[in-house]
């Protein structure tokens, strides 16, 4: 006997990217690579916010950590807020 858990299915998944392409390729920084590929996997819907929008084959496919066919939306972000928590 076993049980079996099935897949969870979102209908939107919202990431955040480093670096996109007008093809929807993505670079994560840092932990953001750990999870953020996933959730644009198993979402019906993806949309990206990234910092910087580059042309088609400005990223080398090697550095490519989620291919635009998981992607469905792409937009540049604005004045970033980058909160950084210290111990004192």
């Amino acid at each position: 006997e076993y049980v079996m858990e099935e897949a969870i299915q979102g209908d939107f998944a919202i990431v955040k990217a480093d670096i996109a392409d007008t093809a929807g390729n993505l670079i994560f920084n840092k932990t953001a690579r750990n999870f953020n590929p996933l959730c644009a996997m198993a979402a019906k819907t993806t949309v990206v916010e990234v910092d910087k929008i580059v042309d088609v084959g400005e990223i080398d496919p090697n550095q490519v950590h989620l291919p635009g066919i998981y992607v469905d939306y792409i937009f540049e972000g604005e004045n970033f807020e980058k909160r950084i928590e210290k111990r004192t």
